[in-house]
């Protein structure tokens, strides 16, 4: 399955400045999971992940975006972990209603 409206989207980051900083890093760690297509992460960055599937990685660059209180660049390297239609609840929640599991969150794990 891709990452298309109303999927749930497990994945895993690195977040860098301009100057190459790492400014945030959940490779080693648990995926994060948002419900695509309702807005709850960067507009820029949600039509980025548009058609991966489980298994891709893809580097995204980003200009900072007016009213998203980024001011900047920032490159993300992506990992998608796991992909899955969306369930009635979550949709009306627009939220994930629990963390998706998976059998292995990478190197150096402290799952």
């Amino acid at each position: 399955m891709e990452v298309q409206k109303n999927t749930i989207v497990s994945l895993r980051y690195i977040m860098k400045n301009s100057r190459g900083e790492v400014l945030e890093n959940i490779m080693d760690t648990a995926a994060a999971a948002y419900l695509h297509g309702s807005g709850n992460i960067l507009p820029a960055l949600e039509t980025s992940l548009e058609g991966l599937q489980p298994g891709q990685q893809k580097s995204i660059f980003i200009a900072g975006e007016n009213g998203n209180g980024l001011d900047g660049i920032f490159y993300f390297d992506v990992l998608i972990d796991d992909v899955r239609i969306a369930t009635e609840e979550e949709l009306r929640k627009g939220k994930p209603e629990k963390h998706i599991a998976t059998n292995d969150c990478g190197p150096g794990c402290r799952c």
